[in-house]
């Protein structure tokens, strides 16, 4: 019964963070957070480091934790959606969809949340 209150006040949070509907179930956002880390790892981990822990594979580009703590949650939902610039010419330019976003601050955040 507490793990359910837990969840719930979680999504609460995130849903207020992020502007979107508070009825999300404990089941979708680890979906979404599911759905997160398989985005970054597609998009990203070939150069950023997208776990909890670990070096980034190219040395230059930080861990994926560490742009989370950089940006509140809309400063950084606006630059996935836009798409992050980088002042490294190497770096593509990615506008992820606002499923993507969602997905990928949810992974972050229980990334976060777990430290």
């Amino acid at each position: 019964m507490a793990a359910r209150f837990v969840a719930q006040a979680l999504s609460l949070c995130i849903g207020l963070l992020l502007g979107l509907p508070v009825d999300i179930e404990a089941a979708d956002l680890g979906k979404a957070a599911k759905q997160g880390k398989m985005v970054l790892q597609e998009k990203c981990g070939r150069c950023h480091a997208i776990e909890a822990v670990g070096e980034s594979p190219l040395k230059d580009a930080p861990p994926m934790r560490d742009i989370y703590a950089r940006f509140n949650p809309r400063e950084l939902q606006a630059e996935l959606s836009e798409g992050m610039v980088s002042r490294h010419r190497e770096m593509p330019q990615i506008e992820f969809s606002d499923e993507d976003v969602h997905a990928i601050l949810a992974y972050l955040y229980a990334l976060a949340v777990m430290k």
